[in-house]
């Protein structure tokens, strides 16, 4: 259903939490996320979009609890304004679905923080509101739905991936985190613009992980379960709310998700600077 974050793989072969790389590992965080609050998160740089409700809000606040230097955009300034102030994060007005203005949301996020570490594509669009069968959906739903869930993350990514890489060769490691649904996986009925979107999500985490990990940028597609949030409240207006994931669990599931990323990363690159060091020490002098 909506923006489901607990891993759908008991179900399916490939679930929408299917980590790209090694997959199992941050897959395993969101079970155990209440061991590993230690990690380290303090000074990280996290850029977020769709920061001022729902599970994005959540991820401000977790990341700001945590220690984070946080940027965060949504579509209304005067929610903006209201969520930088309360939560000391950066807040940046701007809407990801439109073309010419990613490029300067990209360079407001970076500039704030002095560069990225990690970038939480999360904001979402639902398509026809209500929900509606394939058949019964504008054209113009469906290319909201892929232009906010799809296209929007791939320009938004692309557009900082220098950033990411500056930090994945300085060292402090880089997390691209998109995030998915089990409607990604799951062809559920009148989720037809939605799932299609998350699913191309989905596969394109999988894709950018595949071309980056020499780069040193690990790409994570992680479904958050069914959660009471605006969204979910749009989608199923009748929902029984008691049934849902606070959007706080969620968040924090996230976040220890980026933290066991972040930590596979850093033996990556001790293993590398071992090896190294190992080759430079045998071989012959000149």
């Amino acid at each position: 259903m909506t923006e489901s974050l607990h891993n759908t793989s008991r179900d399916n072969d490939k679930a929408a939490a299917d980590i790209t790389g090694e997959a199992g590992a941050a897959a395993r965080a969101w079970e155990t996320s209440s061991a590993r609050d230690d990690l380290p998160f303090a000074g990280l740089r996290v850029g977020i979009t769709g920061g001022t409700s729902g599970l994005g809000l959540a991820l401000v606040r977790e990341a700001t609890r945590r220690g984070a230097q946080v940027a965060f955009v949504a579509r209304t300034q005067q929610s903006v304004e209201q969520v930088a102030r309360a939560e000391r994060a950066h807040g940046v007005a701007g809407d990801i679905s439109v073309k010419e203005g990613v490029y300067p949301i990209a360079m407001q996020m970076v500039g704030e923080l002095g560069g990225l570490d990690v970038l939480i594509n999360n904001a979402s669009h639902l398509g026809p509101v209500p929900l509606a069968l394939l058949a019964d959906t504008d054209c113009e739903d469906l290319e909201r739905a892929l232009a906010t869930n799809l296209v929007g993350p791939f320009r938004l990514t692309k557009a900082v991936l220098g950033a990411l890489a500056a930090s994945a060769r300085e060292g402090r490691g880089a997390v691209v985190v998109n995030i998915s649904s089990d409607a990604a996986i799951n062809p559920y009925p009148t989720w037809g613009a939605y799932g299609a979107s998350k699913a191309a999500l989905h596969h394109m985490t999988r894709i950018w992980g595949e071309e980056q990990s020499a780069e040193g940028i690990e790409f994570l597609s992680l479904d958050p379960g069914d959660m009471d949030t605006p969204l979910h409240a749009l989608a199923i207006p009748d929902a029984d709310v008691a049934t849902l994931k606070q959007p706080a669990q969620a968040a924090r599931e996230v976040a220890d998700a980026i933290a066991a990323a972040l930590e596979r990363l850093s033996r990556r690159r001790s293993v590398i600077t071992n090896e190294a060091a190992e080759a430079n020490s045998a071989s012959p002098p000149l």
